[in-house]
Formats: structure tokens, sequence, C-alpha cells
């Protein structure tokens, strides 16, 4: 993990935390989201001893993006490369909700960082 994907990831500690949204620059466009999940996704050869790349999982809330929204439940997920992250700003508006389909123990991350957890009733 690099300096700067620590950095992001305490920021993004932060937000979860706080139910904040946050805005970025990703590949040259901005986006709001909502935050849910922090990990490191396994690397290209799926295994565990290699590092692996260094992600969040949030809910696209607005902003640029190439994939469809709205068209089936769940299709607002998406996950970030914290390397490709500039910009982070963490701001006022928060959500308090699990979104629909939210996994805790996401399984496209061989370790999780740091997530929403979902409370028990």
């Amino acid at each position: 993990m690099t300096p700067k994907e620590q950095k992001i990831i305490d920021t993004l500690k932060s937000a979860i935390k706080g139910e904040n949204l946050i805005e970025f620059k990703y590949s040259g466009e901005y986006r709001i989201v909502e935050p849910y999940l922090i990990g490191e996704l396994y690397s290209i050869k799926q295994n565990f001893e290699e590092e692996g790349t260094f992600a969040l999982r949030a809910w696209f809330v607005e902003g640029y993006t190439s994939q469809p929204v709205d068209k089936i439940v769940g299709d607002r997920w998406r996950k970030y490369e914290l390397k490709k992250i500039m910009e982070l700003v963490i701001l006022t508006k928060t959500n308090n909700k699990i979104r629909p389909l939210y996994d805790p123990n996401d399984k496209d991350f061989k370790r999780i960082n740091f997530r929403v957890e979902i409370q028990k009733k």
C-alpha cells in the first residue's frame, strides 16, 4: 500500500464512520458516492501471497458513469481503485440507510480494511 492509498483509506474511514457522501475525480471525471467498504482486491493471479489493488466499494449517487443506472436493483454499486482517486472530499450530506444488495463480506475483496456494518435487529 502506498502512502497516498493510506491517506485515502484514512479519509474514507472518516466518511464511513460519519455516514458522509464523498466526491472525487476518477479517470478524469467527478463522481459523488456513498462509501461502504474499503479493502484489497484479489491480485490478477488470485492468490494470497501477492498484494492486490486497494479499492472502494461504493453506491454511485451522481456524476460520470459509463455503466447503466437504475435498470436493475443494485446496478449503482461500483468499485473504485484507490490509486486512481484524486481530489477526494468528504461532503456534509449524509446517508444512514443500507443500499440494496450490500454485502459486508464482499467476495471481490480478499481482505477488508473497513466497512459499513449492518446492525442486527
